[in-house]
Parts: C-alpha cells; sequence; structure tokens
C-alpha cells in the first residue's frame, strides 16, 4: 500500500485562470501525487494525466475508481507526442516540474538528504545515475555537472577532492557524498539551505536529464494547445526558470510579426515576473519555497 504525502503547490493561483469556467480539457504532465488533477476532477473538468512513476500509476488507478473523467498514460513528458491520446487538443497544460513528497521519500531514489540510501538520483529509469557519475566520470566531466547544473564557483576545487576521495574508497551512499561535500573546503552559494543542495541538484539534473527533457518537451507543446488556453508551469530552480522564460519571451507575438511565422502561433505572457507561493503556504509546505510560476495564453 502506498501512502499519498504529496501537497501540491500553488493550486489557488492556477485554479484561478479557469473559475469561471466549465467541462475543461485539462493535460497534467506530472501526474505525481495526484493533488492538482484532483482539484481539477473535483471542478468537474476532464483530465488527462502523465507520468512514468509507478507509484503515480497506482495512486492514477485509484483514483479513477472515484473519478470516471481521468485518462492515465505511463510516459515522460517530453515523449507527449508518442502517445495516441484520447484528446488532442487541452484547454489548460500544467507542468510541475518539482518532485511529489512520495519521491522525496522514496529510499530507492535517494534525493533526500535526511535519511541515507544508495547513491542514485534516477527517478526515471535509465541507466546513468548518481553512483556512476559520482565514481566514474573523470574531473572534466564533474566540473561540468557542478558548474552548469548546481552553479558551483569551485566546480574544480570540488571535482578534484572527489576523485582523491574515490581513489580511496568508491562513494556509495547520499551520507558518504555529503561528509565528502563537507570537508571539500568548498564554498557553497547560501546558507539559507543545506550545503548539499547545489551538488545534489547537479547530479539529478545530469542523471535525469532534466533541462533537456524540458527544452524538447517546449519545442512541441503548442501542437497540443487549443486556441486561448493555458501553458502552466511551475519550476524549483534558476535553470528551469530561466528556460521557461526564454520560451514564452521568444514565442510572443511581437517576435513572430516581425519573423512572419507560418503557423501563425504565439503566447501572451501573463506573467511578467513569476508568481511565488504565498508566506502561508510556504509555512504549510516548507517544499513550496523555492516553486516558480509561469503562465502564458496561447493564440492560433
Amino acid at each position: 500500500m502506498i501512502n499519498n504525502h504529496h501537497i501540491p503547490i500553488m493550486t489557488n493561483e492556477i485554479l484561478s485562470l479557469i473559475d469561471d469556467k466549465k467541462n475543461l480539457f485539462i493535460l497534467d504532465c506530472t501526474f505525481g501525487g495526484g493533488g492538482h488533477s484532483i482539484n481539477f476532477l473535483d471542478r468537474g473538468h476532464r483530465v488527462t494525466a502523465i507520468d512514468q512513476d509507478d507509484n503515480s500509476i497506482f495512486l492514477a488507478k485509484k483514483l479513477k475508481k472515484k473519478y470516471k473523467n481521468i485518462s492515465f498514460y505511463k510516459s515522460n513528458f517530453k515523449d507527449l507526442d508518442l502517445l495516441d491520446l484520447e484528446v488532442k487538443k487541452f484547454d489548460l497544460i500544467l507542468l510541475d516540474l518539482g518532485f511529489s513528497s512520495n519521491q522525496l521519500l522514496d529510499k530507492n531514489i535517494g534525493l533526500s538528504f535526511k535519511f541515507d540510501s544508495n547513491l542514485n538520483m534516477n527517478y526515471l529509469g535509465g541507466d546513468l545515475n548518481a553512483y556512476k557519475i559520482i565514481n566514474h566520470y573523470n574531473k572534466d566531466e564533474l566540473k561540468r555537472v557542478f558548474h552548469l547544473y548546481g552553479e558551483i564557483n569551485q566546480a574544480e576545487k570540488l571535482a578534484e577532492y572527489i576523485l582523491k576521495q574515490r581513489s580511496i574508497k568508491k562513494i556509495s551512499t547520499n551520507y558518504e557524498l555529503i561528509e565528502i561535500l563537507r570537508k571539500s573546503g568548498v564554498n557553497f552559494r547560501s546558507k539559507r539551505i543545506h550545503f548539499a543542495t547545489q551538488a545534489f541538484q547537479a547530479l539529478r539534473i545530469e542523471s535525469n536529464n532534466e533541462l533537456q527533457n524540458l527544452v524538447t518537451f517546449l519545442k512541441k507543446i503548442h501542437n497540443f494547445l487549443a486556441t486561448n488556453s493555458y501553458l502552466v508551469i511551475i519550476s524549483f530552480h534558476s535553470l528551469e526558470d530561466r528556460i521557461v522564460k526564454n520560451f514564452f519571451k521568444e514565442n510572443k507575438l511581437k517576435k513572430f510579426k516581425k519573423s512572419e511565422n507560418v503557423e501563425n502561433w504565439y503566447f501572451e505572457t501573463l506573467t511578467k515576473k513569476p508568481i511565488v507561493p504565498s508566506k502561508s503556504e510556504i509555512i504549510d509546505n516548507s517544499r513550496s519555497r523555492s516553486a516558480k510560476l509561469r503562465i502564458g495564453r496561447f493564440i492560433n
């Protein structure tokens, strides 16, 4: 039996877009614990949900017993175009790039600092994981990962220290890695978050190809949006948010008027600055504190 600990983020802000609308077709590209989908279903909307996590499949089957207007597909959101969807165009598409609490508590994945687990961090079932990166990447590869994806200023120093430590003993668990980060002498960026956050983020992004998956998704998502529909994306770090921000900026009306886009589609950006959780939501759910919400209205 799977316990569902997930709390959806910024639901009120998302639901405010469709308060006066009924019977919408909604695509939840990252079903997770189903929190957002349940809110849509409770309001009578038709939900198509996507996720490739096995826990999500189990939860979706349970949800199907209560709600008849939900369809679920096991897939990564980047492969949306490979699915034989019953609905072809949607009134709202949601992509929540965070992790469900169920994933964070899963010791087999090992995303959390709070308990020890084997080094993994791959939640997509691929071949690459944190253990292979830490123990087999060369210095330049480690430096690239920590610099690009963790934005660690002393990435080279950290890479050199990891190489030295793994020559003594393979680095096999989260706690072993955290202790190495602690003793590395690297000045990590923020005192407000756990000092291992940047390194863990870098390893997770590399293990799951997260940024490229997002770029791939954005290149094809216009094919699934109905006229005047909403594309809603929640990101959790600056690298993701920058990609989303630039996507809306590059595909706004003014640009297409200049370039005479033959497809004649564009976005009206409804969030010049990202929406962030309220203070009360952060108090109720501390994991929401780094979330950023951007919304575009699709014009075709």
